[in-house]
């Protein structure tokens, strides 16, 4: 997999940054939809010049649960993954980013959301803390395509993978770090 630094001149505050997990959970989020190829989404933050991602997971083993804050190195190492990949909306603002940058951050804390449940501003999955960071700076990132029914689960869910193949606006891949 290539190395985090190699891309983070070129990263910005508000960046996508999707993933194909190797745990239990991606497996498992792979199942839902069609033909998925991530199962798991954060955004990127920059701090000092070095890439952060702020993403929310479920508690696994020593790993606590929620949303956190990480390394990109972390977030893309190959004990994590087995895909990656960076989007961006390349007419953003800089407020808007810094919009974003600040959603994300706010959510930073937040307990994971185990029932995956988009009206739950208390708690926080993946994709639901990606969108809501756009929605505050103002920016519908999915159309009505992105959600899913799961068996299950009270309301419907946007899957990871969902960010990227059915955005509302223009999204542009800015690097793939498949092996």
């Amino acid at each position: 997999m290539a190395k985090p630094n190699a891309f983070a001149p070129q990263l910005r505050d508000g960046d996508i940054v999707l993933r194909r997990g190797l745990d239990m959970m991606s497996r498992l989020v792979m199942t839902q939809g069609d033909a998925a190829r991530f199962s798991h989404v954060g955004l990127i933050v920059v701090r000092h010049d070095t890439p952060f991602v702020i993403h929310a997971m479920p508690a696994e083993g020593e790993r606590p649960g929620g949303a956190i804050l990480e390394p990109l190195a972390t977030f893309m190492s190959a004990a994590e993954a087995a895909d990656v990949a960076i989007y961006r909306d390349t007419a953003l603002s800089a407020a808007q980013r810094g919009a974003i940058r600040q959603a994300a951050f706010a959510q930073l804390g937040l307990p994971f959301d185990e029932r995956f449940q988009l009206s739950n501003t208390k708690k926080v999955y993946c994709t639901a803390l990606v969108v809501r960071a756009y929605a505050d700076a103002g920016i519908r990132l999915v159309d009505e395509r992105a959600t899913i029914q799961v068996p299950l689960l009270p309301e419907r869910v946007v899957p990871p993978d969902h960010i990227r193949r059915f955005p509302a606006i223009p999204l542009s891949l800015i690097a793939s770090l498949s092996p």
